[in-house]
């Protein structure tokens, strides 16, 4: 059940997070880290490894982006 109501929360912030980088905003950058964070935990509580690792690089090249949209 906790699964499912993080993956709805994820699938929204997701939505949220790129509609606000495409008005570039940048709480789109925030938003959008909090989902991968919260589709990280999901893999994790499924021990699904390469995904769990896939949403660590994607919050990584989140973050670099930020810095270098905020140098801009």
């Amino acid at each position: 059940m906790v699964v499912l109501i993080l993956s709805i929360i994820s699938l929204i912030t997701t939505l949220i997070g790129l509609y606000l980088l495409g008005e570039k905003k940048a709480l789109g950058f925030l938003i959008f880290t909090a989902s991968l964070a919260c589709q990280m935990y999901i893999f994790y509580t499924q021990k699904n490894w390469f995904l769990v690792f896939q949403m660590v690089v994607l919050i990584a090249f989140n973050i670099v982006n930020y810095r270098k949209w905020v140098r801009g």
